[in-house]
């Protein structure tokens, strides 16, 4: 009979605490797995874009995010600002995500406009008449040729950019990559949107 009464009390502790248990650590078990998730589409992420810089023989890709850096004085309002987060570069090619950390969008303003509006800047040469105000920044870290394509989530949201950069000579894409281009970007903002 005490068998059965322990069998009994255990059935209803187990019943009682273990959901209580499961809810309390659940945010805990939660974490291991959004880690997980974000390691996986990094890795993607990088896996795509190291793709993209051998498949295009380019010298350098990168993807910038929008991110909060800091509140403005008085008014408290947040600054918003642009980084590399993503980089790959060909041996002996500079890179650019040290020089990119945390600037503020309104340098960029011409170019960041471009990309909300058209989803894209193909700049095959910088010794044309409209650069986005990017000419003496390119000149700066030795772009020769930048194709810039607008990053969204999901939901439509403007995340930041992914570029691909040619240093070493001038580079005209085919309208066939240009597509291929816009597909990666339409890709990688939609991963980035909903796991980052």
């Amino acid at each position: 009979m005490i068998e059965l009464e322990i069998g009994i009390l255990i059935a209803v502790i187990s019943a009682i605490v273990g959901p209580i248990l499961v809810e309390r650590y659940k945010k805990y078990l939660n974490k291991d797995s959004e880690l997980v998730k974000t390691i996986k589409a990094n890795y993607v992420i990088g896996d795509e874009l190291e793709n993209l810089l051998l498949s295009l023989n380019a010298d350098r890709v990168w993807i910038s995010q929008f991110h909060n850096g800091g509140t403005f004085y008085p008014t408290g309002k947040s600054i918003q600002k642009i980084s590399i987060t993503y980089e790959f570069v060909k041996p002996k090619q500079q890179g650019i995500r040290d020089i990119l950390k945390n600037i503020p969008v309104s340098l960029f303003t011409k170019s960041i406009m471009e990309l909300y509006e058209n989803g894209e800047i193909l700049l095959p040469t910088y010794n044309t008449k409209n650069d986005y105000g990017l000419r003496s920044f390119a000149e700066n870290l030795g772009a020769k040729s930048s194709y810039i394509f607008s990053l969204k989530s999901l939901k439509g949201e403007f995340i930041g950019s992914i570029g691909i950069e040619w240093c070493s000579r001038k580079r005209e894409l085919s309208e066939d990559k240009i597509d291929i281009l816009r597909n990666k970007a339409v890709s990688i903002g939609s991963l980035l949107g909903t796991t980052l």
